[in-house]
């Protein structure tokens, strides 16, 4: 018997199965063509970083881009042309980030965080139009051992 796989006939005549394997020939399925499995790689890659691109979200007019890790949140958001940097201030709170300073009105933008930070922890940097905020985010919390009273 010259086959990749180990004998499979066990299976078929296993009493679960009651002889009728659901898998009608595996050695088919177990093939894969090389071809189509790079296209679906490179599809992979090319949504992930369309994704993952500066946008335009909500109703904001600002472009930003969330990067999630572990521990922070990182925040980078494009400042239009003709703002000022040193107009600009930023507000914080577990869930929102308020941008003052980015017209001549006294209007604000708010982007909305993907998962709650910790504001004063957080840090800002100001670079070739672009606003990055650092922010730690919350832990979910640890458990506790709770003691319990027996009555």
């Amino acid at each position: 018997m010259s086959s990749d796989l180990p004998n499979l006939d066990w299976l078929r005549e296993d009493p679960f199965f009651k002889k009728h394997f659901p898998f009608k020939g595996i050695k088919e399925h177990l093939k894969f063509n090389s071809d189509e499995v790079d296209q679906y790689v490179e599809n992979a890659l090319r949504e992930a970083n369309m994704n993952s691109a500066l946008k335009s979200r909500n109703n904001s007019k600002l472009q930003y881009e969330h990067v999630d890790t572990h521990n922070i949140l990182i925040t980078k958001i494009r400042i239009p042309k003709g703002v000022h940097p040193e107009n600009i201030w930023v507000q914080l709170n577990r869930t929102q980030i308020r941008i003052h300073g980015l017209s001549d009105e006294d209007e604000s933008e708010i982007i909305t965080l993907p998962s709650p930070i910790i504001s004063d922890q957080s840090k800002a940097t100001f670079k070739q139009r672009s606003l990055q905020l650092k922010m730690p985010k919350m832990s979910s919390g640890r458990f506790k051992d709770i003691p319990i009273r027996f009555l």
